[in-house]
């Protein structure tokens, strides 16, 4: 593989309105999604905009705080303590910038694997977060981790897909 400095460097941009839509859009069905289908609760649309947008633009800091944006968002329209997403999905939006600098990620594979990477990282990151921060047990539950990942990594091989239409070169 080559080296990060001697392959160039693909970074993409969108309509500043896309992406407010595309956040405002996966946090709306986030939120009342589960009232009506209840297994929705697996889902995290939320985390899997900001790993979109976070791969494409390839800025750590602009994926640190649309992640932290977006998490506290969605930490106002849950019924958790606020912060928790925040932090996770700042972290998911970091991680997923400097991974886009770091590997290749134009090909399906790639983003496949990092994505599942990323979900993972951020389920983790959650149930570490309750425990140290809210001293509550673990609620670890191993086929729920693994239903959450692989759920989560084949919608967002599909919501990829149509984002990737509204994009264009930097």
């Amino acid at each position: 593989m080559p080296d990060p400095a001697d392959r160039p460097i693909n970074v993409y941009r969108v309509h500043a309105l896309t992406l407010w839509i595309a956040a405002f859009l996966a946090l709306v069905f986030q939120s009342f999604l589960p009232v009506v289908l209840p297994a929705a609760h697996l889902l995290d649309l939320p985390l899997l905009v900001v790993i979109y947008f976070s791969l494409m633009r390839r800025s750590r800091v602009f994926g640190t705080l649309f992640g932290a944006g977006v998490g506290l968002v969605e930490d106002a329209l849950s019924h958790g303590f606020l912060g928790m997403y925040g932090i996770a999905t700042a972290l998911a939006g970091y991680l997923g910038a400097w991974a886009s600098i770091q590997f290749d990620l134009e090909q399906f594979l790639g983003r496949l694997a990092l994505t599942s990477a990323l979900v993972l990282f951020h389920s983790v990151a959650m149930i570490g977060l309750r425990e140290v921060l809210l001293a509550s047990p673990p609620m670890f539950q191993p086929l729920d981790l693994v239903s959450v990942v692989l759920l989560n990594s084949a919608l967002a091989m599909i919501i990829f897909q149509a984002l990737d239409r509204f994009r264009r070169p930097a």
